[in-house]
């Protein structure tokens, strides 16, 4: 299965943890979409990644084929217990994507690929460690300079920081 990764999972030492048999297909850009953090994310301590259409935006991300025991694994990471869950954190989704640079030099393609979108549940901006690790993967991956020039611009939440003991 071909599944598009835009947010956290971008990161390689991610996503070798939780798809350890994951093939990287290529870099693709999502058109007229934009990257928005509708989700709080208590483990992350922010808002998470999530896709709004925007005419004339371009989402980034990459393609990797997954093997069966890899997407269930996404599932459980993702909080997506099925079709039509009222439980789902994220739903799973078809959408299509263009491949525009494959790691096996093949031609650039439009491809229908699995996303994962986050339902709209208490939006917050990210804490800096998620948008470090989407960072981290798009560096990586050499996702083109404009979307890491737009990641990095990105405002990221204040920590929380304990009271003082009394």
């Amino acid at each position: 299965m071909l599944y598009f990764a835009y947010g956290s999972n971008l990161d390689p030492d991610q996503m070798s943890v939780r798809c350890p048999g994951h093939q990287v297909v290529g870099m693709a850009v999502m058109r007229d979409h934009k990257m928005i953090f509708p989700l709080t994310s208590h483990s992350w301590g922010g808002g998470v990644a999530g896709v709004q259409m925007q005419h004339g935006a371009e989402l980034w991300g990459m393609v990797f084929e997954l093997n069966d025991a890899d997407l269930a694994a996404l599932d459980r990471y993702e909080g997506y217990r099925g079709p039509g869950d009222q439980h789902n954190l994220y739903d799973r989704e078809t959408v299509f994507v263009e491949l525009t640079r494959a790691d096996d030099g093949s031609f650039n393609r439009r491809l229908r690929v699995l996303c994962y979108l986050p339902k709209q549940a208490n939006p917050a901006p990210p804490s800096k460690r998620y948008m470090d690790a989407i960072i981290k993967g798009a560096l990586h991956h050499r996702l083109p300079d404009e979307h890491l020039a737009f990641l990095r611009a990105i405002p990221v939440a204040e920590p929380v920081s304990e009271p003082p003991a009394s």
